[in-house]
C-alpha cells in the first residue's frame, strides 16, 4: 500500500558517481563533440540540440559503449533505497535527460528495479552509428531540453507528495514542481541562489531517513495510511 508518496529521480550525477554521457564522449566521441559542448555551455543551443549533435560522434557502436560503462560507478545507497521504496510501496521512476538503454543496462548491472524510466531514445543503425531521438521532448515554446521533466511530474498524482531528487541544469526547470525536493551540487547551488525551498542531500540513504520521518508526519496526521514494513514511523 502505497504510503502517498512517489518518486522522482534524475539519473546522470544523482544515482551514477558522475555523468555517462560525458565518460562516452571522452573515451568514444570524435574530438568535434568538444566544440558542440562549448556552444551549448555559452548558451547557443539547448540540451536536444547538443546531444543530438554529440551522440553521432560516438564511434564502435553498444558495443564500445558497454565495455566503457564498466568504469560508471552508481551511488553505492542506491539499490537499498530502491528495494526500500519497492517494499514500502513507493513507486519510484527514473526521469533522465539522458540515454534510456544506458540507464537500463546501468540498472540491470547493479540488480535495480523501478516502477519507470523516461529518458531520451537510443537509436543504432545495422552498421553501428548512432543516434538520438526525443520522445519526450518538451512542447512549450523555448524549451530546449530534450525529455520535459516538468510535464511528466505534472502527470503524477495529486493525491501524492511529489518527491523530487536531482543534482544539476536538467532538474532546474521541475525544481519549483515538487511537493518535495532533494537536491545537491548544482541544483543546490540554483536553489539556495533562487531561494527554492530544497533539502540537501549527500546518498539515498539520507534521503530514506528523511522520507521515513515524512511518512511518520503523513500517518500520525491521517493523510496516509499505515506503512508497509520497513518504514519507520516516529512515536
Amino acid at each position: 500500500m502505497n504510503p502517498g508518496i512517489e518518486v522522482y529521480c534524475d539519473f546522470d550525477g544523482t544515482v551514477t558517481q558522475g555523468d555517462t554521457i560525458d565518460v562516452l564522449l571522452e573515451t568514444l566521441g570524435d574530438p568535434k563533440w568538444r566544440e558542440i559542448e562549448e556552444r551549448w555551455e555559452r548558451g547557443e543551443i539547448g540540451s536536444r540540440e547538443c546531444m543530438a549533435l554529440q551522440v553521432p560522434l560516438l564511434k564502435g557502436g553498444w558495443q564500445a559503449i558497454e565495455k566503457q560503462l564498466a568504469q560508471v560507478k552508481v551511488d553505492p545507497t542506491f539499490a537499498e533505497f530502491a528495494g526500500w521504496c519497492r517494499q514500502s510501496g513507493i513507486p519510484l521512476r527514473i526521469v533522465s535527460d539522458g540515454i534510456d538503454r544506458v540507464i537500463h543496462h546501468l540498472l540491470q548491472r547493479e540488480g535495480v528495479r523501478v516502477d519507470y524510466v523516461w529518458a531520451n531514445h537510443l537509436n543504432e543503425s545495422e552498421t553501428g552509428e548512432l543516434c538520438l531521438s526525443f520522445p519526450y521532448a518538451p512542447t512549450v515554446s523555448g524549451c530546449s531540453s530534450g525529455l520535459c521533466k516538468c510535464k511528466i511530474i505534472d502527470n503524477g498524482s495529486r493525491k501524492l507528495l511529489r518527491v523530487v531528487i536531482g543534482d544539476g541544469r536538467s532538474d532546474f526547470c521541475w525544481s519549483t514542481e515538487a511537493d518535495l525536493l532533494f537536491a545537491k551540487s548544482k541544483l543546490l547551488q540554483h536553489c539556495r541562489s533562487n531561494k527554492i525551498p530544497c533539502v540537501s542531500f549527500d546518498n539515498f540513504r539520507s534521503i530514506r531517513v528523511a522520507l521515513e520521518k515524512e511518512i511518520g508526519s503523513l500517518v500520525q496526521s491521517g493523510l496516509a495510511p499505515m506503512p508497509a514494513v520497513g518504514v519507520v514511523t516516529t512515536a
